[in-house]
């Protein structure tokens, strides 16, 4: 038993805090990704509402509640993560604290055992049979321990196999390089425990032994040998309770395994349910860049067709101006044709009315216009004012006219005077 129980340097604290920077990483990766989802949440929907043309409505809600549960599983993902780093680091502490109260008991023990052995010493002194009996199997135990490593393996191997059998290796599996040395130290502390537990008890059967042999010979000493007997139940009761506490550790090494298998499982979900939200998110914006970019086109040439359409509106109108513009012009003139026209048919009626009126007075202005006709060389002259209207003129005409006829009359109607 000269072998001490030691604590490592490395302590399960450290190793879960190593385990913590890798589940901070994740956490601020989680972050990164949330910040990413609600700024897009922010952003995207102005342009989503203006884009009327490339989704519906019901597709922007869903949408929008997609990025709303994404960020529900990443606030929940972070929670169980932060949760399960405060009970990683509460069990390191327990851990902790239950290795050094162990090893605390244990050096107690050895401290008491060795008490007892010096009591033992000075008791049996007049049994030199026992007190050899005693060294030899001491000397035994050294050279078990020291002398043959291989030997001293064995040993632990066996009370290792028949105290935990399969337990032991399953304590710490995390995956990492930490948690292995976590896992490593673990071992090898619980086997050190073990084995300190079955040399004490290998101690209490010998000193069982040398207290047996020495009630025969030493019966003035067995008052001392009852107080030995009740220290080593004593020691019996706190060597239970170690165990005890150390079955109470695989369990909740078990319990924090289960947690941890659960948790993995949820984040091995969640990071399947984040690949696929980000498949689709990124089939969204590619969607959404395409049926952009064929807005753009469309917009494009309907601004083509509408410039066209609007210089033909604006020719047409240029036409219809122009051809409005000549209709006045035509309009006005017709409506000066009409109103000469109208003129010319007044001044035609009126020169019939004097046509009419002249025809019935010719008998009786015949011999009035004999006197005034003007004859030149035998003719008629037309007498005709170019500056007079027509119904002037007309007038004038027909009053040559009838002049004309009434000279022709009288000149052939003129009685022929008779031949001398």
């Amino acid at each position: 038993m000269e072998e001490t129980l030691t604590c490592s340097h490395v302590t399960f604290s450290q190793v879960f805090g190593r385990q913590g920077l890798l589940m901070q990483a994740t956490i601020q990766s989680l972050n990164s990704l949330n910040d990413q989802i609600a700024q897009f949440m922010v952003t995207r929907p102005c342009s989503l509402a203006d884009d009327d043309e490339a989704f519906m409505p019901e597709e922007r809600d869903t949408l929008r509640k997609s990025m709303t549960l994404m960020r529900h599983l990443l606030m929940d993902a972070q929670g169980k993560i932060l949760k399960m780093m405060e009970d990683n680091k509460q069990l390191a502490q327990r851990i902790d604290g239950a290795i050094q109260s162990a090893t605390q008991e244990v050096t107690n023990l050895r401290s008491e055992l060795s008490a007892t052995s010096r009591r033992l010493a000075e008791l049996g002194a007049s049994s030199p049979p026992a007190i050899e009996n005693h060294h030899q199997l001491n000397h035994h135990d050294d050279s078990l321990r020291y002398r043959d490593p291989s030997v001293h393996h064995r040993q632990k191997t066996v009370v290792t196999d028949m105290c935990y059998p399969t337990e032991i290796s399953s304590l710490m599996d995390f995956g990492t390089p930490d948690c292995s040395l976590g896992k490593v130290l673990l071992h090898e502390e619980v086997v050190q425990l073990q084995e300190e537990v079955h040399l004490l008890r290998q101690m209490k059967d010998m000193l069982s032994k040398d207290l047996e042999e020495t009630q025969g010979g030493c019966s003035a000493n067995l008052l001392s040998a009852t107080e030995l007997r009740v220290q080593l139940s004593d020691k019996e009761q706190e060597l239970d309770r170690a165990k005890e506490a150390l079955q109470a550790m695989k369990a909740d090494r078990k319990r924090l395994k289960v947690e941890k298998s659960d948790l993995v499982n949820q984040m091995q979900q969640l990071y399947a349910t984040l690949e696929n939200r980000e498949e689709q998110l990124r089939e969204f914006i590619r969607n959404y860049d395409q049926h952009r970019k064929e807005s753009e086109d469309a917009v494009k040439v309907l601004a083509k067709e509408k410039d066209v359409l609007e210089r033909e509106k604006w020719d047409l109108r240029r036409q219809t101006k122009e051809s409005t513009e000549q209709a006045t012009i035509l309009r006005s003139q017709i409506d000066m044709k009409e109103n000469r026209i109208k003129e010319l048919e007044a001044e035609l009626t009126m020169a019939k009315q004097s046509l009419a009126t002249l025809t019935k007075d010719v008998p009786k202005r015949h011999s009035l216009i004999m006197a005034a006709e003007p004859v030149v060389n035998g003719s008629q002259e037309w007498v005709m004012q170019a500056d007079l209207p027509l119904t002037a003129a007309i007038r004038q005409s027909q009053q040559t006219l009838y002049h004309g006829h009434i000279t022709d009359r009288q000149v052939h109607g003129r009685p022929r005077r008779p031949e001398a």
